[in-house]
């Protein structure tokens, strides 16, 4: 069974094979396809940024414009991943709050009339609500 870098090769070749006018036809045709695809997959269901990215990809075989963009695209992507990298190291080395720690067994059950224990929130994360007039939820 041939490998993939090997069917990707003679497929290569294959369009290779081909005269320029017809390839860019048949690049613009299918890489287009794609991407507008991918477009509507931005509110149908389905992964429409990586078809859009696929898109692109097939685009910029041969044309310099999708090739810009693509590479935008990826700096994006890049500065998204290493901005995700830093807030989870970020957090990661915060001291979290105190585990409790208690003289009791571990089997004892609580009181049915015990307070609640107390909300403990991150000031350092933004997903975390907080009432402006400090209230709890």
């Amino acid at each position: 069974m041939a490998s993939w870098s090997d069917r990707w090769a003679r497929a290569r070749a294959q369009m290779d094979a081909l005269p320029r006018p017809v390839r860019v036809v048949a690049v613009t045709v299918v890489g287009g396809t794609v991407v507008l695809t991918g477009v509507a997959m931005l509110v149908l269901p389905g992964p429409g940024v990586l078809a859009i990215l696929a898109g692109l990809a097939l685009l910029a075989t041969e044309f310099a414009w999708a090739r810009r963009w693509l590479d935008r695209a990826r700096a994006a992507g890049q500065a998204g991943v290493d901005k995700g990298r830093e807030v989870w190291d970020r957090r990661r080395s915060a001291p979290g709050p105190d585990p409790l720690r208690t003289t009791e067994p571990a089997d004892a059950q609580e009181p049915a009339d015990a307070p609640e224990p107390a909300e403990v929130r991150d000031p350092h994360d933004p997903q975390d609500p907080v009432d402006p007039v400090g209230a709890s939820r």
